[in-house]
């Protein structure tokens, strides 16, 4: 179990409870599904999920545990706080791992520190990441950069890699240290308000349709272009000013019923426009 006194730990205790695989069985029947089980959080009795019998659960205990065993096999500070949260009544857990003293300052006062997260799910939505990636600290919306500096992606499995997590942590870590002229190279790329606007329709906002027509969420390119004129009055009309409108829209999303959930919808989606020929031609 994680000693939590000396880990810096905070966020909520709605990850840490029981999970119980049962045969799923209708009302009125006698007999269980074949095929199918439910997973029983215990100490509530809830259902988190149903789930056909191939699912192997993995426990948000033992990725707490995981994750923090490979912070600290990784060794590459000691100085960090360590965030836990369980969301959606704890069907889905999320980890922030922020490291104090691992800072970069792309501009003057505009410090963005490295950050580890992870993700779990009971009910299948969100399968078990270790990523890492930058989190800018002007306003606290994470930086969302083309590759998210390393990714980890596993099926559902009884067991987690520690070793495979902490070399991405680690490698991570270089990447981020290289991150620094990428961010400068966008500050000193002068664009215009047309071109966001074009970039914004054809990457981010655009809707599929079923004829050649273009079309998109205007409501959501308002967003932007508002926020983008804000992100320009205050870093110019660069694309430094056009990369952190996008991490703003992605990590904004407290109005949505799911938050986390669209937070990671959209930071997905500004990866893949990042590293599209639009984007590298801007």
């Amino acid at each position: 179990m994680l000693d939590f006194e000396n880990a810096q730990f905070t966020g909520n205790n709605d990850w840490n409870f029981e999970v119980e695989e049962v045969p799923v069985i209708p009302v009125g029947m006698s007999e269980p599904i074949e095929g199918w089980k439910s997973l029983i959080r215990t100490d509530t009795n809830k259902v988190l999920h149903l789930h056909r019998n191939s699912y192997q659960k993995l426990s948000h205990d033992d990725v707490v545990n995981s994750t923090y065993d490979s912070i600290k096999k990784a060794d590459i500070s000691n100085d960090f706080n360590f965030e836990v949260r369980g969301l959606d009544d704890g069907r889905k857990l999320q980890i922030d791992v922020l490291f104090n003293d691992i800072v970069t300052e792309p501009a003057k006062g505009d410090h963005i520190k490295y950050r580890v997260r992870a993700y779990n799910s009971y009910d299948g939505s969100w399968a078990y990441q270790t990523s890492a990636d930058a989190l800018r600290l002007w306003c606290l919306n994470g930086c969302t950069t083309p590759d998210a500096i390393s990714k980890v992606w596993m099926r559902h499995t009884s067991q987690v890699s520690t070793q495979g997590a902490s070399d991405k942590i680690i490698s991570g870590l270089e990447t981020f240290h290289k991150q620094k002229d990428l961010w400068d190279g966008y500050m000193h790329t002068r664009i215009s308000k047309d071109t966001a606007e074009r970039f914004f329709k054809n990457e981010v906002v655009k809707q599929k349709t079923k004829t050649n027509e273009q079309k998109w969420n205007q409501r959501q390119l308002e967003n932007l272009m508002g926020q983008l004129k804000h992100e320009m009055d205050d870093l110019g009309k660069n694309k430094w000013a056009l990369y952190n409108c996008l991490t703003h829209w992605a990590t904004h999303t407290t109005k949505n019923k799911s938050p986390e959930t669209v937070t990671r919808q959209r930071e997905d989606l500004i990866g893949r426009a990042m590293n599209s020929r639009a984007w590298l031609e801007i």
